[in-house]
Formats: structure tokens, sequence, C-alpha cells
């Protein structure tokens, strides 16, 4: 029997993204806005009337459900393509959807908690052991801060990798990472006493001194390092995975196929057979 386990958080309306606290997600009122043709000669060709439907069809039509989306493409639980820390690098719709589908292991690093480092020891003895071509899922436990009253500590205190772990991950040739963080690195590796000097005075008044050099690599080295080795990255992960956590199966995480996008939205599932 074949069980599936969503890993995906849901995109809420109104949603931020890291790391400007800006409202970047809104899906309006349901609307019928009609259809943009790209190739027909025109948003109102005669053809339309062909269909049984008059021109202007972009004036809507009573009684469609259609909600429509404005916001960026790295919302919720999704893929960061190539070209989003790459130039050369190709676009989410490319990603080979292998790359997005295997054997895996979900690792349980709960114990990390606020600002916790994920170094290569940590995968080098995680349990069950990560093998070659493996799809890799790390549940720290800090989707369960993603909260509307705690939207700031999510994006800005998670645990997550130094370069070094990152590096294992290369070495160790896995097909695909993803975690319950918002990217990779770790939330303080991103010079934050020039970029996020607000991240800095939190981190200095709660521990009493500054950052340590391990968080000095530059700004997501971690992702940069894992997608010039091709390996794809899913971030934020979630849902049901502490149903999970700990246990080797197959993985997938399928993006929608939109032309030239830097990320696509993601549904991250484990598959379970008994």
């Amino acid at each position: 029997m074949t069980k599936i386990v969503d890993l995906s958080q849901q995109i809420l309306n109104g949603a931020v993204m890291w790391p400007r606290l800006a409202t970047e997600v809104i899906i309006p009122a349901s609307i019928w806005t009609g259809i943009r043709s790209t190739g027909w000669g025109g948003t109102n060709h005669p053809g339309w009337s062909d269909m049984g439907m008059p021109a202007p069809f972009n004036k809507g039509i009573a009684g469609l459900n259609v909600a429509r989306w404005i916001g960026h493409l790295h919302a919720a639980t999704h893929v960061d393509a190539p070209i989003y820390a790459i130039p050369e690098g190709i676009t989410a719709d490319q990603i080979p959807l292998e790359n997005l589908y295997g054997t895996g292991v979900i690792l349980d690093m709960r114990n990390k908690g606020k600002w916790g480092k994920i170094t290569a020891e940590d995968f080098e003895k995680a349990t069950p052991k990560i093998q070659p071509g493996d799809f890799v899922v790390v549940n720290t436990g800090w989707q369960k801060v993603l909260t509307p009253t705690k939207v700031y500590e999510y994006y800005h205190y998670y645990p997550g990798m130094l370069p070094d772990a990152a590096k294992w991950l290369v070495d160790k040739k896995v097909k695909a990472i993803s975690g319950t963080w918002p990217v990779p690195d770790h939330s303080l590796s991103f010079n934050c006493k020039k970029w996020m000097p607000w991240l800095f005075n939190d981190y200095v008044r709660a521990t009493g001194h500054e950052p340590g050099p391990e968080f000095d690599g530059g700004f997501e080295t971690c992702l940069t390092m894992l997608l010039k080795a091709g390996i794809s990255c899913i971030e934020n992960a979630g849902g049901d995975i502490d149903e999970v956590t700990g246990k080797r199966c197959t993985l997938a995480a399928f993006p929608f196929r939109m032309e030239e996008t830097d990320a696509a939205m993601v549904r991250l599932a484990a598959i379970l057979e008994d």
C-alpha cells in the first residue's frame, strides 16, 4: 500500500517573503480576467466569436471562479533554479524532473534550535545514512515557527548550514536538498552587520558578542555551491514532515512549468510503501 505524506507549506494570502517583511503574496477576490493571446494576433482576435464567445472576450464571464496570483515565486515550498544564483544557470522549467524525484532520507535535526549550526559532521553522523544520489530533507522543526505572529523569527533565527556542510553534500553527490528553512545558508550568513543590521543587533543583544568568523562566507554561499554542483534546492519544507522524519523513502518535488523563472513553487511529498 502506498502512503503519500505532504511535506509542503500552504501558500497563504498576505504571506511575506524573506527578508523584507513586506506583504508579497496576494490572492485577490476570485475574478475571471479573460485570456491574453500570445500568438493569435491580439487580445480580442475575431476567432473568439467562432468559439461562441463574443469579443471583447476579456470583459469576463459571470459565474466563473478563477483566482489571480500576485507575488514572486519564492513563496512557501519552492525550488530555486540555478539562474537565481548563477547568471549562466538554467531556469526552473529546465530542471530535469529526475533531479526532483528519487530515493532519499528525512533527517531529524530538531535539536538545533535558534541559530543552530548544521555542519558536515551532522550530515556524516546522520541517520538514516546519506547515500550518493540521495534526495535529502532536513527537519529542523522550524516550520512550526512560521505563524502570522512569528514570521520575523522564522526568517531570521532559523538553524541553517555552514559552508562545510554544503561541501559535504557536494562531495557526497546527493541529488537534492530540502529543509524546513527559508534558504540552506545559516540565518547569520549574509554579512548581517552590513546588510541586515537589525539581525546583527538581535544576535549581539542575545549573546553578548558578534557573530563569529564562520558566518563570513558571503551571501548565500551554500545555496550557490549546491546549485553549481547541480543539486536541486527546495526551500520551506513543512507540512506533515514530523510523521516521516527518520525514514528512508521516495521523495518528489515537481514544479509547475513556467518559462524563464528563477524559482517555482512545488508540492514536496514523501512516498512510502508498506
